[in-house]
């Protein structure tokens, strides 16, 4: 059999490769390559925009008719599903448990196809691979634990080949971060009060540079050969941006909140001042939507228009270039206590989808429910809502697109999405 990375790297570029012993069906003969769809970071890109541009099977009349086609549970006692990725046909995931794992599976089949790590005393969470035409790597974030005990030790973030052997390891600091975002040769990470860029190389750091406030939970993105990242300022939140190749800042601005992505060098930032966009080179504010949305939060766009969710059951549509309301949604099931979202949403095909919570009290008993939402990204009409049927739940676990699927790493279980056949 030809390892797996050998297969990789000799590549020509822009062919759609499987792991060995894979076997995918034929793409209809108008299908974009493959490869091109590819997930291979949490937001599809260093943006984290969550737009899968290559979506020729799932559009809006396929996507009224999606529903579960196969789950992968946790495979060992103990553990939880953490980073998915997809890449040229198959789905990694890494989880966390009595020893940590990358396993991988065929995207459309579900089947498991073996481990690629297994790391004693680790769990392992985020997960990313190489940009397409770098040399082939998954980037991992893991934290060490003690032998036969959940005592956390440090935490680590970790490049290996598509075998498993370790190409290098950094050690990271024990402060909050929102996890780590690929931009070109960079891993940018923040982390407490200091954002880092490391190089995808070999880890070594390039630079960093102080923050005014604290990042907290939420990830740097890059546009424009800049990256950015807010942070907690006093009372409320601002944004910098840095040079990509120096770390230099080179403006900060006051924002409406800390959900942050960047397309087409713009940057969005929803938070409990609002729907805002702001020009990437410069940081001016291009417009600001202040009363559509109550403390609206995550949100995706395609480059036409920004769909956002909020805390309290609603959704909207912005237009990229002016900020136009094009559509409001209430999603929220009658007499709900919390709806809301946790996730990032994700988009392609002229659909969005989100996955949604919601809470109510029905004759006395609590009622909990998560949801995958697609909505007609240009209406914002419900085209389906299906119950994920789980009863763990986190909060940021990743949501993927790829081809004819969408991916939920749910802690207890991976869950594949896609139009299910009609019965003949």
């Amino acid at each position: 059999m030809v390892p797996v990375a050998l297969l990789l790297s000799a590549a020509p570029a822009g062919l759609a490769l499987a792991f060995p012993g894979t076997d995918r069906p034929t793409a209809p003969a108008t299908a974009v390559a493959e490869a091109d769809a590819s997930w291979r970071q949490d937001g599809n890109g260093p943006g984290r925009a969550g737009y899968q541009p290559v979506a020729p099977y799932l559009r809006a009349g396929s996507a009224a008719r999606i529903d579960t086609l196969w789950t992968a549970p946790a495979s060992r006692p103990g553990e939880q599903v953490g980073g998915a990725i997809v890449v040229d046909g198959n789905l990694l995931r890494a989880s966390g448990g009595p020893t940590g794992q990358i396993r991988r599976y065929d995207a459309v089949t579900g089947a498991d196809l073996g481990a690629v790590l297994d790391v004693p005393d680790r769990r392992l969470g985020q997960l990313a691979a190489a940009p397409a035409g770098r040399p082939p790597a998954l980037l991992v974030e893991s934290q060490a634990v003690a032998a036969g005990t959940d005592e956390a030790l440090a935490r680590y973030l970790g490049a290996y080949d598509l075998r498993g052997g370790r190409q290098w390891q950094v050690t990271l600091p024990d402060a909050v971060s929102g996890g780590f975002t690929v931009a070109g040769e960079l891993l940018l990470r923040a982390a407490g009060t200091t954002l880092t860029a490391l190089r995808l190389a070999d880890g070594t750091t390039a630079w960093t540079a102080p923050l005014d406030g604290e990042a907290g939970l939420h990830p740097p993105v890059a546009d424009g050969g800049l990256a950015l990242q807010t942070f907690e300022a006093g009372a409320g939140t601002g944004l910098a941006a840095f040079d990509l190749r120096t770390g230099t800042r080179l403006w900060r601005q006051d924002v409406s909140g800390p959900w942050l992505i960047a397309a087409g060098g713009i940057a969005y930032v929803t938070g409990t001042g609002g729907v805002c966009a702001h020009t990437v080179a410069d940081g001016a504010r291009r417009w600001c939507d202040t009363t559509t949305l109550r403390d609206p939060r995550s949100a995706t766009t395609d480059g036409q228009t920004l769909m956002v969710f909020d805390a309290h059951g609603r959704a909207a549509g912005f237009g990229t270039g002016d900020g136009a309301v094009r559509w409001t949604r209430d999603w929220g099931m009658a007499g709900a206590e919390v709806a809301t979202s946790y996730w990032s949403p994700v988009n392609g095909g002229g659909v969005l989808y989100g996955v949604v919570y919601q809470f109510a009290i029905r004759d006395g008993a609590p009622v909990h429910r998560v949801e995958l939402l697609a909505l007609d990204a240009a209406a914002g009409t419900v085209l389906a809502r299906r119950d994920l049927g789980f009863d763990s739940l986190h909060g940021a676990e990743p949501l993927l697109l790829s081809g004819d699927h969408v991916y939920f790493a749910a802690l207890e279980k991976l869950i594949a999405l896609g139009e299910r056949p009609p019965v003949r």
